[in-house]
């Protein structure tokens, strides 16, 4: 009898450790039916479960590029996520503002001198995220969370802004042509004085 209550024991004690092993979180999943392509020019977007952060490493549940492996999987045409930055990041104020309305439900961001062309964004609030593609050109925006949750952190994907243009060098042989035509002018001018006071 004893043996027996030994062996319920250890049973019972095998599945409540089994019970308490913590299980990985899951992936950032893309919500089928809540997703619309972030590549048509609409400001619909992409609703995902899960969480997204700046790690490169798609096999962090909560990387970017586990979000963007996600999205890829089920639209088309595939897209390319570059961190730039995250509302929450320690040095954003390098980057930008975001400001938060009422309930932390809506809000405006800027990012318009931070040297970066933002292509997508992504707005996280409570279990889910939206991605959303980037229709402006200056760097601003709204952010809209789903109604219920306040939002956590917003994303920003992109690449870094091109300097200003070298000029071609049909333009830089043109500005040289002017100024030797000017220079020319010049001298002729110069010559013409000359001779009138040789003559007078």
């Amino acid at each position: 009898m004893r043996s027996s209550f030994i062996e319920a024991f250890a049973a019972a004690s095998v599945a409540v450790a089994a019970l308490s092993v913590s299980t990985p979180a899951a992936a950032s999943s893309v919500v089928i039916g809540s997703c619309d392509s972030v590549t048509n020019g609409d400001a619909l977007g992409c609703l995902f479960t899960g969480n997204i952060n700046e790690n490169p490493n798609a096999s962090n549940v909560n990387s970017y590029k586990n979000a963007e492996a996600a999205y890829n999987a089920l639209m088309d045409p595939d897209i390319t996520l570059n961190w730039i930055t995250a509302s929450d990041a320690t040095d954003f104020g390098d980057f930008g503002s975001v400001m938060i309305g009422a309930g932390g439900l809506t809000g405006t961001f800027d990012l318009s001198g931070s040297g970066f062309t933002i292509d997508f964004y992504a707005v996280k609030y409570g279990t889910q995220f939206t991605l959303y593609e980037y229709l402006g050109t200056d760097g601003k925006g709204s952010w809209v969370t789903n109604g219920k949750n306040g939002m956590s952190h917003i994303a920003f994907f992109g690449s870094p802004t091109p300097p200003p243009g070298v000029p071609e060098p049909a333009t830089w042989a043109m500005m040289l042509l002017g100024f030797g035509a000017a220079g020319t002018a010049i001298r002729r001018s110069r010559r013409k004085e000359t001779k009138l006071l040789q003559i007078a």
